[in-house]
């Protein structure tokens, strides 16, 4: 099955490194996948790391009450300019971003087909119809339940600090876990790859294992 991911970069990086991140990930999948890298709209300074790698750095988040009330339509505009797409992929800030985003497709109807989502470090979203009021509220399992209910997969260190181990779990919480994959690595709050063939192939694993699910609910 061909299918066509939006690719959503962490804060403080750009496509250009995203792409570098998933490089193992992408080979192994298969060229029948298309991934379709997008930067982020606000500039930042690089994240750990990044400045060797390239130039500009950019996140999505404004921290601007006024700017991110216009995140999330800006972000369905481009899916249904550029779409449709399969499935998100993405890494932290990114990662969160399309939480946000397949949060207002299950509430209001999709705009976008998604079928499958992989979170790499990612955390619970805004919740976008507070955030149109002006109110930036995190969506939250304990109140909110479970939100999402295609396969999604969701990738995070061990190692982390105690409290963002529990942020990357409550994103988990607030999907269904009927086809929820849950993968844990030694890397920190890195993309598994070259680093560890341990990690990249339980990545994998859970990847691959959503992609059959997203076929199954066809």
């Amino acid at each position: 099955m061909k299918m066509r991911w939006l690719c959503l970069h962490g804060r403080g990086t750009s496509a250009q490194i995203f792409e570098m991140q998933t490089a193992r990930i992408r080979e192994a999948l298969g060229r029948e996948h298309e991934f379709v890298f997008v930067n982020g709209t606000v500039p930042t300074d690089p994240d750990v790391g990044a400045e060797a790698i390239a130039d500009e750095f950019y996140g999505y988040v404004a921290h601007n009450i006024e700017q991110d009330q216009d995140l999330c339509d800006n972000m369905i505009e481009f899916v249904e300019s550029q779409g449709p797409f399969d499935g998100i992929m993405g890494f932290s800030e990114g990662g969160t971003v399309g939480a946000m985003m397949l949060v207002e497709d299950s509430r209001h109807g999709s705009f976008g087909g998604f079928k499958c989502a992989v979170f790499f470090s990612a955390a619970p979203p805004f919740d976008p119809d507070l955030v149109r009021s002006g109110v930036v509220k995190y969506v939250d399992p304990d109140t909110d339940g479970v939100l999402l209910s295609i396969p999604t997969a969701h990738i995070w260190s061990r190692t982390v600090g105690a409290e963002e181990f529990k942020v990357h779990q409550r994103l988990s919480q607030l999907c269904d876990e009927r086809v929820r994959e849950v993968f844990l690595h030694d890397l920190g709050h890195d993309v598994p790859g070259s680093k560890s063939d341990e990690g990249l192939a339980g990545t994998l694993r859970a990847i691959e294992h959503v992609i059959e699910n997203a076929m199954d609910n066809r």
